[in-house]
């Protein structure tokens, strides 16, 4: 499928070092594309801050910098909304997504949204989480079908907590044992190594039909960055027993095809797949590589079903 101007656009944007100029492209379109796909924080800063934005009519730039001025006062109230609540938590609890990333995978705090509050803890600890959160004032408010998942409010802000891997299933595959320390976010806090990770964040668009917004492409090409040729073999290994080996294989082909310049990386990554398998994983990533559904972010179940069911 050949680029198109709008995809440049958002590629130049959403490179972290690549100077401009910007290519020529429906700036209009651009500014709902990147805001709709999580990314204006980002590319409004990379206007102002570099060679990006020299001749960019100053409308557009002022279109998105209020988005980013959102974000930063958004990530900074979530963050120490998290942390209040962790402070009072003496079971291991790992952070996920946005909370997790945003100063670890991005240069900036306001480059990445935030966005909803993550956690993942044991099933056995989940009674120990419920009273540490009670206490900073978050009760349960929901619980999903079959225990391994459950929301928490304090009337602002939600918490999503999940047991295993991939939400709604209890089994972690290791991940907890392999999470190191994030001390920032609190005492018993942790952050999932850069291959889990990888795998939560395949999980989570495999959930939306690999439609996800270009942000968790984002987030996957600067996990994919950081895990060495070397560590393939395990990921794929544990991709395969948590059931996640067509959501790798789609989710890298989409990466790769998103940021060219992390391809070699991503696709290190991509598991073989029987050729029946392949062909129809392939055709969910077409149509994720369509360039009208970036206009729209909207997954299918029936996609869904395909990643997310066990082999």
């Amino acid at each position: 499928m050949p680029t198109t101007p709008l995809l440049d656009a958002l590629r130049l944007l959403a490179d972290f070092d690549a100077g401009g100029p910007l290519p020529p492209c429906d700036l209009d379109e651009l500014a709902e594309v990147l805001d709709a796909h999580g990314l204006a924080p980002l590319a409004s800063w990379r206007l102002e801050s570099g060679r990006v934005g020299r001749g960019v009519p100053m409308a557009f730039r002022e279109r998105l910098l209020p988005l980013y001025q959102g974000v930063v006062n958004d990530n900074v109230f979530r963050m120490m909304t998290l942390k209040g609540v962790l402070r009072g938590v003496e079971v291991p609890v790992v952070v996920l997504d946005g909370a997790a990333y945003v100063d670890w995978l991005y240069p900036h705090l306001a480059w990445r949204p935030v966005g909803e509050l993550r956690l993942l803890v044991r099933g056995e600890d989940g009674a120990g989480f419920a009273a540490g959160a009670r206490a900073a004032g978050f009760e349960p408010v929901a619980q999903g079908a079959g225990g391994h998942t459950a929301t928490f409010s304090d009337g602002r802000v939600e918490l999503r907590l999940q047991e295993g891997l991939v939400a709604g299933r209890g089994e972690d595959h290791g991940l907890l044992a392999r999470a190191g320390p994030y001390r920032v976010a609190g005492p018993a806090a942790l952050r999932p190594s850069a291959g889990d990770a990888l795998l939560l964040s395949v999980a989570d668009a495999a959930a939306l039909g690999l439609q996800s917004p270009l942000l968790a492409f984002l987030d996957l090409r600067e996990l994919a960055l950081r895990i060495g040729p070397g560590e393939a073999a395990p990921i794929l290994e544990r991709a395969a027993a948590a059931g996640l080996s067509r959501a790798l294989h789609g989710a890298m082909a989409l990466t790769a095809w998103f940021f060219p310049a992390a391809a070699e990386r991503a696709l290190a990554l991509s598991p073989p797949l029987p050729a029946l398998e392949r062909k129809a994983v392939e055709a969910v990533v077409e149509a994720a590589r369509d360039p009208a559904r970036l206009r729209r972010v909207r997954g299918t179940e029936e996609a869904a079903r395909l990643l997310l069911s066990p082999v």
